[in-house]
């Protein structure tokens, strides 16, 4: 669960509870990489914005901003540089046909389901079976799960016959004759890609064969809307019918017996491209359907929400009767387009550094849908030799899309940024040429998450919550410069501010990061910062380490 903690409160708005929720209904409907509280969001939306004021959020991602704007009855521009990103924003929020929607998945199953089903077939004496789950290791077959009848919830585990072993093995990449990603990858060790492979090997032979005569048969729906929503069923399943679903071993009780065997369950694809060495191969039509049910009954729930979309073709449509504009094109061009001094408010979360790559880690969607993608303006800092997106290039083009926020904002209205970097030199470049622009700095906020994820900064100290810093426009702004200051020579007052928090505190210890989120939180309204290393190097020389957690030495 995530929580955020309102370090200031705003007297002109009502307080509201921060208690993050899960992500639940369309939230759930497909994978994004870092997503935000929906409930957080409108939050800053209600503080910020009337009805039918205009919503900007540069780096939409999968378009939560976006559909909470429109839910609460303002106009959004959605605007991001990879086209899974708009293709999933605009899925998310999309009321579809629900009847026709089931009359062409019945269609689509009569064509495909016997077809895909038979690539799975068990043979066990005179009988057939459908396999579900197929377990691999180091390249070889070695267990086969079914069942015995279609509605019986045990499965059967065996080890795979030479029936099996055949079946496996007769499918191969160069005979498949529909269309599958065929595109390398960029080289970066951080996510498991290799420039020798390809994105067709996350898959088995048979899976890519199912799969590509799957999209196939999607890519031939007449009906583009229900088309597209079935390409949106097939981008959320595609990586649990890949190779990069590993195995999780459990010990436990079974009819209250201690097992003698590790019980093997079904992990998921979790983020980069990282094939295990034990992985599940499942059945690619049961990924399919279980996804589509999952996302037609997201889709049911938003038949009772009052409202309605009108898509603009560009920012002067927008401001007649329609309410959504979504852009798919780099942020710092096409921002351009928005005339000066027209945005109500602007919330967005941008990429974090070296934090996520994102069209990296979206080439396997991208792929799929066929779309084109612009790596050469992705805003990122990326590991990948082969891109060339380094800490340099990365400042440059966030700062002109900062720049674009400070012209196209509206004087004294509010631009919120979510903000996470272990990295010195990302802050300092951030905070800098904020400061520059004419922006007050008005609250700083956390929104921390209490459990570890995957897609959360796991490294060494990570800072594992979002800062949102909200800044407002003003044109009067005497412009302040941000001090660094010296952890050094400042350390008496940095363990104070530390001790008292513990002193009034129930908890007498902290984590790292919990330590960080303080102090920035402290120093930054003051046009402060300071070096995150050196502020590691205090807690080892003051204070004392039990387990992850810091208490003041000799206290």
């Amino acid at each position: 669960m995530n929580k955020q903690l309102t370090l200031f409160e705003d007297e002109t708005k009502e307080t509201t509870n921060h208690t993050a929720k899960s992500y639940t209904g369309i939230y759930a409907m497909h994978k994004y990489w870092s997503k935000k509280p929906y409930n957080i969001i409108r939050e800053f939306i209600l503080r910020y914005t009337e009805k039918g004021e205009i919503v900007l959020d540069p780096f939409c991602g999968s378009g939560i901003s976006v559909t909470e704007s429109i839910f609460t009855e303002r106009k959004a521009i959605g605007v991001d540089i990879n086209p899974s990103a708009i293709f999933i924003t605009k899925q998310m929020i999309n009321k579809v046909p629900i009847k026709l929607i089931q009359k062409e998945f019945s269609k689509l199953e009569s064509e495909v389901k016997d077809v895909i089903n038979s690539f799975y077939i068990v043979k066990r004496i005179d009988k057939k079976f459908i396999g579900t789950h197929f377990i691999w290791e180091n390249g070889k077959l070695t267990e086969v799960w079914y069942k015995n009848d279609v509605k019986s919830r045990t499965k059967i585990i065996e080890r795979p016959t030479q029936n099996d072993l055949e079946l496996a093995l007769s499918f191969s990449y160069n005979k498949i004759p529909y269309y599958y990603p065929k595109d390398r990858f960029f080289h970066n060790s951080r996510i498991n890609a290799n420039r020798e492979n390809h994105i067709y090997e996350l898959f088995t032979p048979r899976n890519l064969m199912a799969l590509s005569l799957l999209m196939d048969r999607i890519e031939k729906i007449e009906n583009k809307d229900i088309k597209e929503f079935f390409k949106f069923c097939f981008t959320a399943s595609v990586g649990q019918a890949s190779r990069m679903v590993f195995v999780v071993k459990r010990r436990g009780k079974f009819n209250s017996k201690s097992r003698k065997t590790e019980r093997k369950e079904v992990g998921s694809w979790v983020i980069g491209y990282w094939v295990p060495k034990e992985n599940f191969e499942i059945n690619v039509r049961n990924c399919f359907e279980n996804r589509y049910r999952k996302i037609l009954k997201a889709k049911r729930e938003l038949e009772y929400k009052k409202y309605s979309i009108n898509e603009a073709t560009n920012f002067e449509e927008l401001l007649e009767l329609k309410n959504l504009l979504l852009i798919t094109e780099p942020a710092q061009k096409a921002l351009k387009e928005i005339p000066d001094n027209s945005i109500d408010y602007v919330i967005t979360d941008p990429p974090h550094g070296n934090r996520q790559p994102y069209l990296e880690l979206s080439m396997m969607w991208n792929s799929w849908l066929k779309k084109d993608v612009n790596y050469d303006d992705e805003i990122v800092i990326s590991e990948s030799k082969d891109r060339k997106k380094d800490i340099h290039n990365y400042y440059k083009l966030l700062n002109e899309v900062l720049d674009e926020i400070e012209r196209i904002l509206k004087p004294n209205r509010y631009f919120s940024l979510m903000f996470n970097s272990l990295d010195n030199e990302t802050w300092i470049n951030l905070l800098i040429h904020t400061s520059s622009l004419k922006f007050d700095l008005e609250k700083v906020e956390t929104l921390e998450y209490s459990a570890n994820s995957v897609v959360q900064d796991t490294r060494r100290a990570g800072l594992k919550t979002d800062f949102i810093l909200t800044f407002r426009k003003n044109l009067n702004k005497t412009i302040k410069d941000i001090e660094l200051i010296s952890v050094k020579k400042n350390k008496d007052y940095i363990i104070n501010v530390i001790e008292n928090y513990l002193k009034n505190s129930i908890e007498k210890s902290l984590e790292t990061y919990q330590i960080l989120n303080l102090l920035i939180s402290e120093l930054l309204p003051q046009n402060k910062f300071f070096s995150l290393s050196e502020i590691l190097n205090l807690l080892e020389m003051d204070f004392d380490k039990e387990g992850s957690k810091w208490t003041r030495r000799g206290i």
